[in-house]
């Protein structure tokens, strides 16, 4: 079968103009960064006429290349697509398309050929003959380049001034580029996080942006924080500019991009006054309720379904940090027959209304697994919606009010038995990472059995003040005293205290640790006087004590919270508390673990 392309419409689009659903074929493909569902590929495009290296494929259709359904020779209707000018080290800006959609039209083992004779495109190519009506392009006028912005302290800048450049699509945006302008609609914003460490204090708070292209997150410190909280609502569009990207940290957003946008001081964030309604919402991702508990514990989920119950607002404490905790669990039942449990927490849970049964969505929330069922929990990125304007919301609305509430459901929620792990569930560094430990105003505490394989000797100890309740370091003052700062005296002796850096590993990954004197000392065997003695006295002893406990086996319990330096956060994890093992009950543990998984009898 003959397959006709769209000859020269890489020309049409590559020099600023339209072409509408052009039919093009791959010739091949490349990855050029980022791993697992943050891929990104680049294509090799050809119109029969040109050929074009610098289209890139959106994240969304990533799965199309990896499973082989699109493949070199394919043939394709290229649905939809932006353009966006990049920096080209040396040589100006060059033109990038990058694929929204796609409707692959051949397989490319069906084809099997390049078709046509394509030459490579570049800027400097001949422009050929005016298209022909044929190919129903629109012409418009030369783009405008992407200039950087006048400070808005000078300039009063509005959004007429910002829609006059050309946008670029979040998809396109890396490092290496400090001139653009995106227009992006808010889908979440956070509460302000404050801190407070030896290096000085801050506030922030973060934000998650989309537009039709993808999706990233942006964050905004200190002076930032405050010129830009009460700005900025969610469900709106702006336009904005001169941000800082990074690399994303994966562990702390469950977004589709590489990288991350930092607010600074030059930053400008403008309302998007019109054509608000081009800048798509939220994209979700919904699973049928009946599929959720196929689905892995501490998997990400997109949810949308009608209240059918809601449970008072419950207070507990934080047994760890004695923080007061509210929640509400709420039931959620979809036209699939199923029906889940979804735990609200905070303001979330206080200001939720049950009544009339709304419709819920949730992007992003955490899947739970206790004493065999499973529900959902929302965490401090997850965005939770009530009723919202979605053509699925308005389907549900209309199932439920019509039979749907009286329809027989199944609760994968509902208990059954099992062992109950409670607050002393063993998990992983790895479901750790999944639930994202740490991320939150408070330090999240879990419990693990691990492997102590390294232990750096070197700074475990040091001179702390005598006095019972006051364990700061002293200053040697090398006339036989000690400065104890904190208490503002000086003392004629020291005690010793321990410090311990450390790797602990488990068989999912390992994490670099930090272990205060009580808990190395359980750790080492040795009273940290003891230590401090044979750090004096005999080396050899005291470098073979760390020697002895490496690879030890301990269940530990750890706190881990993420703190910030110099604008950059990072995960600090403590041991709150090491025990030897009791085999038997860590067989117990895994021979019931096993049973919850196969159901069989061990």
């Amino acid at each position: 079968m003959a397959h006709k392309l769209s000859e020269g419409s890489l020309e049409v689009i590559m020099t600023g103009g339209h072409y509408d659903k052009p039919v093009m074929q791959v010739l091949g493909s490349k990855k050029i960064q980022g791993s697992g569902a943050n891929e990104r590929f680049r294509l090799l495009v050809s119109d029969g006429k040109h050929s074009h290296s610098f289209a890139m494929l959106a994240t969304q259709l990533n799965d199309k290349l990896i499973t082989g359904e699109l493949s070199d020779y394919s043939v394709v209707q290229i649905d939809r697509f932006v353009t966006s000018l990049l920096k080209d080290t040396g040589k100006g800006e060059k033109r990038v398309m990058i694929i929204l959609d796609v409707t692959i039209i051949a397989p490319g083992g069906e084809v099997g050929k390049k078709l046509g004779n394509p030459q490579t495109w570049n800027e400097g190519s001949t422009p050929s003959a005016p298209p022909t009506p044929a190919m129903q392009t629109v012409p418009k006028p030369s783009p405008v380049k992407p200039n950087m912005m006048p400070r808005p302290a000078a300039t009063g800048l509005d959004s007429s001034i910002l829609s006059s450049q050309m946008t670029h699509p979040i998809a396109s945006l890396s490092p290496y580029q400090n001139k653009w302008v995106i227009k992006a609609r808010v889908m979440n914003k956070s509460a302000i996080r404050t801190w407070s460490n030896a290096r000085g204090e801050g506030k922030l708070f973060s934000m998650d942006l989309c537009d039709e292209s993808g999706e990233i997150r942006a964050t905004a410190f200190k002076n930032e924080c405050d010129k830009f909280y009460d700005i900025i609502q969610v469900d709106k569009v702006y336009y904005i500019s001169r941000c800082t990207l990074k690399t994303a940290n994966k562990q702390f957003t469950s977004l589709k991009n590489d990288y991350e946008m930092s607010f600074t001081n030059d930053t400008v964030v403008v309302e998007c006054q019109e054509d608000g309604d081009s800048v798509p919402n939220i994209k979700y991702e919904f699973v049928a309720i009946n599929e959720i508990g196929a689905k892995n514990p501490d998997t990400l989920l997109d949810i949308i379904g009608v209240c059918k119950s809601a449970a008072d607002v419950q207070e507990l404490t934080a047994r760890s940090t004695g923080k007061l905790l509210k929640k509400r669990e709420i039931t959620l039942v979809d036209s699939s027959g199923g029906a889940i449990v979804l735990t609200l927490w905070g303001n979330d849970a206080e200001k939720f209304e049950a009544n009339n049964n709304p419709v819920v969505s949730a992007k992003g929330a955490r899947l739970t697994e206790f004493n065999g069922s499973k529900s959902l929990s929302c965490l401090s990125s997850t965005m939770l919606r009530l009723n919202p304007d979605l053509p699925e919301a308005h389907k549900l609305r209309g199932w439920y009010d019509n039979g749907g509430a009286n329809m027989e459901i199944v609760n994968i929620s509902a208990r059954v038995g099992g062992y109950n792990t409670g607050s002393n569930e063993w998990i992983t560094f790895s479901e750790a990472e999944t639930r994202q430990l740490g991320s939150g105003d408070k330090g999240d505490f879990y419990n693990l059995l691990g492997v102590l394989t390294f232990t750096f000797s070197d700074n475990a100890l040091y001179k702390a003040c005598p006095q019972e309740q006051c364990n700061k370091k002293v200053v040697d003052q090398d006339n036989g005293s000690y400065r104890c700062e904190k208490c503002n005296r000086e003392y004629p002796n020291f005690k010793h205290r321990l410090l311990l850096a450390a790797n602990i590993s488990d068989p999912t990954g390992d994490q670099r640790i930090t272990a205060f004197n009580e808990t190395a000392e359980a750790m080492l065997g040795k009273t940290a006087a003891d230590v401090g003695q044979m750090f004096d006295y005999d080396k050899n002893a005291y470098n073979q004590l760390f020697e002895n406990v490496k690879f030890k086996t301990f269940v530990f319990k750890f706190r881990t919270k993420m703190e910030t330096y110099n604008d950059e956060a990072r995960l600090k994890t403590t041991i709150m508390n090491a025990q030897p093992v009791d085999y038997k009950e860590a067989n117990s543990r895994l021979i019931k673990s096993i049973k919850s998984i196969t159901g069989v009898e061990v």
